[in-house]
């Protein structure tokens, strides 16, 4: 990729897409990062799927506000498992789950979500592995790793203060 290339790209992701915020420990959102309170979310609307048809939600189940967590060391993306259970969300499939202390079986959701602040958006599909974010401590019930963030632009301008994502293809099904 030539540095017109990626010019391009980043102009491109800061017209469209989503801001990215950062959760404060008052659990508000700043546009910028503040006092090394660094922790980079975006709003998305998620749905339960059907499980013999991930590309499709279930009608009678509505979209769910969340913050989902911008993580580009995380390899999968991730669901608060009491926030999976308490909206609905259906499983009937396992993943082992390897971590720096254990190795743990944990429930896969599927699920459709959007951008929130995006209206342009297309709605993904992804099968989200659940974890106790919240009884962790964790702010946030959704963590958007590698397998979702390399379908788009991240743009993390700390110096021009520029921090937006947007999904330019669709995420493998």
């Amino acid at each position: 990729m030539t540095t017109t290339d990626v010019s391009s790209s980043t102009a491109a992701a800061i017209k469209g897409g989503s801001p990215v915020f950062f959760l404060r420990p008052d659990l508000t959102l700043s546009p910028t990062a503040q006092d090394n309170q660094i922790i980079p979310v975006v709003r998305v609307s998620i749905r339960p799927a059907y499980l013999d048809d991930r590309l499709n939600a279930d009608p009678s189940k509505e979209a769910i506000d969340a913050l989902a967590l911008i993580d580009t060391g995380a390899d999968l993306v991730y669901i608060d498992e009491d926030f999976a259970k308490q909206h609905g969300f259906e499983t009937n499939e396992t993943a082992t789950v390897s971590g720096a202390t254990s190795t743990q079986q944990q429930a896969i959701y599927p699920a459709l979500f959007k951008l929130r602040d995006d209206v342009m958006h297309p709605t993904q599909a992804a099968a989200f592995t659940s974890a106790p974010l919240r009884r962790n401590g964790r702010q946030y019930d959704l963590i958007l790793g590698m397998q979702m963030l390399s379908n788009g632009i991240l743009v993390m301008d700390f110096d021009s203060k520029i921090f937006r994502f947007e999904f330019t293809t669709q995420a493998d099904k």
